[in-house]
């Protein structure tokens, strides 16, 4: 029994960790956190099967698409125009690829197109228990062998959160807060749109860190992780070349 837990698919545990921590949330943010989380992932789930069975001609839960809801609406900000990104995330994740392959991470290109072009708010309310998020997020990390990514995006953000403060005459640790981790343990992580061996983990990691951080200082008004995300998935597409 504990071989079969231990065994199963990781998107088991991002679903698990996200639904505990979204039902904390709802101590904290009433009914409108369910509502909004069933209907982002009500749209994926039946978007991303009805694309699978086109391609597969049966049925076939969408495990993956449940996975971007969740993830989408653990990000996005409860409103009227919830859809705009569980949309765009679906219809890019089948509809253009390089080589047969993702280029930017599903829930993330949702998020992007939300932020960016309907200046949708990204409000990120399910990191309010850091704690669990690290403690899920990390076991997710080791599951899909990304530690050494994870590590590398949060050592080069540690230092370049303190230069940028430094810079701007602020103490040290004062934007210690450009640290994520549920960005960094359940989106950059991301198995199909990031490195798989750890020499190019590192290097990506740290690139995407300074990529997030140039979108704070030169786009502020968009949310600089997902910016830089999208960037970083961009540099993975050389990364594989390379590899």
């Amino acid at each position: 029994m504990l071989r079969r837990v231990i065994n199963l698919d990781p998107r088991w545990y991002v679903i698990a960790a996200i639904l505990v921590l979204a039902v904390l949330g709802f101590k904290a943010y009433g009914s409108i956190v369910l509502s909004h989380v069933a209907g982002v992932c009500l749209i994926t789930v039946l978007l991303d099967g009805f694309f699978l069975y086109l391609r597969k001609r049966e049925l076939e839960f969408p495990l993956s698409g449940l996975v971007t809801g969740l993830i989408i609406s653990s990000v996005l900000a409860p409103g009227n125009l919830f859809f705009i990104a569980p949309i765009a995330a679906i219809l890019f994740k089948h509809l253009f690829r390089v080589f047969g392959k993702h280029i930017f991470n599903p829930a993330g290109f949702g998020l992007f197109v939300a932020n960016v072009y309907f200046r949708l708010p990204l409000t990120w309310w399910l990191t309010t228990n850091i704690l669990l998020v690290v403690i899920f997020g990390l076991v997710l990390a080791y599951k899909v062998r990304k530690l050494g990514l994870a590590l590398s995006f949060f050592c080069a953000m540690f230092v370049l959160s303190v230069v940028y403060s430094l810079i701007n005459h602020q103490p040290a640790l004062s934007n210690i807060s450009l640290i994520n981790f549920f960005f960094i343990l359940f989106m950059l992580v991301e198995p199909k749109t990031s490195p798989f061996y750890v020499k190019g983990q590192v290097v990506y990691g740290a690139l995407t860190a300074g990529l997030a951080l140039a979108s704070l200082v030169f786009f502020s008004r968009y949310d600089f992780l997902i910016s830089g995300l999208m960037a970083g998935n961009i540099i993975n597409l050389f990364l594989r070349k390379a590899g």
